[in-house]
């Protein structure tokens, strides 16, 4: 395996942990249908480079085994929710602004939790698709500015 590979791989590991410590840490306020997931503001970090994308996934995949609504739909539609509204994340922000890309993830994800939230506990969709989408925004619009700052002033390099 090549030094890249095995840096990538890596790096895929050490986010998917962040994320997975920040959501757990918080977990009084991460399972909510109003929830505020503090461990989204690393979700950002996708519109930078997609391979990140797979970290998302691998630590929604770890930290829903937390929820109490964990079942098929938090262990396995949400973790590839993330996959791919993440990577499509990507690809609007490359094409627009990052910073649009990282909404459309925000909001991405708010459909799908209000969809899980609907299916396994009945939860209404639009006010759980309402406030974890202003949790999701203001989460990923931080993050993005953060990442955005930490990466112009030269100690990380996100997009190679």
């Amino acid at each position: 395996m090549s030094k890249k590979r095995i840096k990538d791989l890596a790096e895929i590991a050490l986010v998917a942990a962040i994320y997975f410590v920040l959501t757990v840490i918080f977990s009084s306020i991460s399972f909510l249908p109003l929830q505020f997931r503090v461990g989204e503001i690393t979700k950002s970090i996708v519109v930078f480079n997609k391979k990140y994308a797979i970290s998302m996934m691998i630590g929604n995949f770890f930290a829903n085994l937390f929820s109490p609504f964990a079942g098929t739909m938090e262990l396995i539609f949400m973790p590839l929710s993330n996959l791919i509204g993440c990577t499509i994340g990507y690809y609007i922000g490359r094409v627009t602004h990052k910073l649009v890309g990282a909404v459309f993830v925000a909001l991405w994800i708010a459909a799908s939790v209000g969809i899980t939230l609907n299916v396994s506990a009945n939860i209404p969709f639009i006010p759980t698709f309402l406030s974890v989408g202003l949790a999701e925004t203001v989460l990923l619009v931080t993050g993005y500015f953060l990442l955005f700052i930490i990466e112009k002033k030269g100690a990380v390099k996100f997009d190679r």
